[in-house]
């Protein structure tokens, strides 16, 4: 009996200890999960409130230059990390849009009810066309006014470049040179230019000729074309009388439709180079006649970086491939938001003064707004390296980003190249020289 009691205590004892051991574990679990779940909570930032920061967008929605707004969804995205972050001190940033129809009247009242209706803190945009009708306005209200799209070379020197007007895309200096070095690099020994008469167009031809010149390529022929005119066999012919290898161009996609039918047409010889104007939508429009047309764009360097933030956009997106003037939409809002983060106080006046300060060596580099907020709020100076470009503004504001060369092939951009500063700094040097 006595022996048996003794095993049944024994039994017993056991049984607690293995129960004890259950609640132990069950208990150890669930501060685990706890645990867990409050890392969670504190790694996430918490979630912006207050008044938005207004953002305005000014680019031409409408008109010939509409397909230049393929860029503004790179700003949502950016606006999209921004928030997630934590917003701009602690405040979410929203976007304003205003439609600039490529016009100068419209682009003045679109920039006027963005800065005096919706109270907009800083303007991106808008396009060469339009960008120096709405500098005044500016001036006027001491706004930052930063261009991910405006090439002209009006902007070199402009009074107020570096004080109120930024670009996170480069001088049409740097693009023009560009399109000159390939010609050069596919052995061209002589060229000519065909521009439409707008004022991009322009900019462009003010680069290229002395460009030519710099590169010892003698220029046969000189056509400048009307838009909206039914035909251009004619000026085709008397560019092509003395045979250039290339020709060097800039043309809207509806001119651009009707020069590459007649040239096919007419069966005539060369191969064209044009400037960011060759894009989705000019292919598009100009197929297939302008196989294996050329085109020297803005665009990043392509790097893992780039790669991986490319496949983020177009998830964003839900659309395949990166369009024009994506990267530096992408650059110039976060250049914004990190230059109010670190003024740690929100209006115009604060983006102006810190914009230098959070673009531009010294400082820690950084890819996007969550690691330039993290350093600023530990006290360390940021340069934001942009997927464009470095984006350290010169005494003008303006930037050098880096080039693409893209081939029309079915309908379609092919990347087939990039240039940097390696190729066409010296030929930017020289240019800048011969227009002083």
């Amino acid at each position: 009996m006595l022996g048996n009691d003794v095993s049944r205590k024994g039994l017993n004892l056991t049984e607690e200890v293995k129960s004890m051991k259950t609640k132990i574990l069950w208990v150890t679990l669930v501060l685990i999960l706890m645990v867990i779940g409050l890392s969670t909570v504190f790694a996430q930032k918490a979630k912006p409130t207050g008044e938005p920061i207004k953002i305005g967008v000014l680019l031409p929605y409408t008109g010939p230059l509409a397909w230049v707004v393929g860029c503004v969804p790179a700003a949502d995205l950016a606006i999209k990390e921004i928030n997630e972050a934590g917003g701009v001190l602690g405040r979410p940033v929203v976007k304003v849009e205003a439609d600039t129809e490529a016009k100068a009247d419209a682009a003045v009242a679109g920039a006027r009810k963005l800065l005096d209706v919706d109270k907009v803190l800083a303007i991106i945009g808008p396009t060469s066309v339009t960008i120096r009708s709405v500098i005044p306005l500016g001036v006027e209200r001491k706004v930052l006014i930063i261009s991910p799209t405006a090439g002209t070379t009006a902007l070199d020197k402009d009074p107020q470049g570096g004080k109120i007007v930024y670009r996170t895309v480069s001088s049409d200096t740097v693009m023009g040179s560009g399109m000159t070095y390939k010609a050069k690099e596919l052995g061209a020994k002589k060229v000519a230019l065909f521009f439409e008469d707008t004022e991009s167009a322009a900019s462009i031809k003010g680069v290229v000729k002395p460009a030519c010149r710099v590169k010892g390529l003698p220029i046969v022929g000189d056509v400048v074309i009307t838009p909206g005119a039914p035909s251009y066999r004619s000026e085709l012919l008397r560019i092509t009388k003395d045979k250039p290898d290339v020709i060097l161009y800039e043309l809207s996609p509806p001119e651009g439709a009707i020069v590459f039918k007649e040239w096919t047409e007419l069966g005539l010889k060369g191969q064209w180079i044009g400037s960011d104007f060759v894009n989705d939508k000019f292919a598009q429009f100009t197929w297939p006649a302008s196989k294996g047309v050329i085109g020297v764009n803005p665009g990043a360097l392509i790097s893992p970086r780039y790669e991986a933030w490319a496949k983020n956009l177009q998830a964003f997106t839900g659309k395949p491939g990166v369009l024009q003037f994506a990267e530096n939409a992408y650059d110039a809002m976060n250049i914004i938001a990190l230059a109010l983060e670190a003024s740690k106080e929100v209006s115009r006046e604060a983006i102006l003064k810190n914009i230098r300060k959070v673009s531009s060596p010294p400082g820690k580099k950084v890819t996007n707004f969550a690691e330039g907020a993290k350093l600023l709020h530990q006290g360390q100076k940021i340069d934001y390296d942009g997927v464009a470009g470095s984006q350290d503004f010169d005494e003008y504001g303006n930037a050098i980003t880096y080039l693409k060369v893209v081939v029309i092939e079915e309908g379609k951009l092919k990347r087939i190249g990039t240039l940097t500063d390696k190729e066409v700094g010296s030929i930017v040097t020289e240019v800048l020289k011969l227009r002083k």
